[in-house]
């Protein structure tokens, strides 16, 4: 399941989360389906990237695995398909706390997204 949170309601700032049930049946972040298909349920993802966008216009989507290596994950996913979504998408990646314009190759410990035709707008 894809969760939209607001989490900052001053800059509009949403948390993203891929939740899955786990062995007693609860939705947890932490669970592991090995479906083998994270490529698909990122593809989805970024699909409802483009319909949050369009509900929620000037918001913005902070996301980070629940794990280091599910966020080193998403660092790789974002990298691959980075020409592709910097045609539509602003993408920082944040390094102690800090965002920066996302970059291919920089180890990011979380990102934020937001639409390139809402850049800079205030909610």
């Amino acid at each position: 399941m894809i969760a939209y949170e607001l989490i900052d309601d001053t800059q509009f700032i949403f948390n993203l989360s891929l939740v899955d049930k786990d062995e007693n049946g609860q939705l947890s972040d932490l669970a592991v389906s090995n479906n083998q298909d994270m490529e698909k349920v990122l593809a989805t993802v970024v699909e409802t990237l483009g319909v949050f966008f369009m509900e929620f216009e000037g918001a913005k989507v902070f996301f980070k695995g629940s794990t280091p290596s599910r966020t080193r994950l998403y660092r790789i996913i974002i990298a691959k398909f980075h020409k592709d979504f910097k045609r539509e998408y602003v993408i920082f990646g944040f390094i102690n706390n800090l965002p920066e314009i996302f970059e291919v190759g920089k180890a990011y410990e979380a990102f934020l997204i937001e639409k390139k035709n809402n850049y800079g707008k205030r909610h």
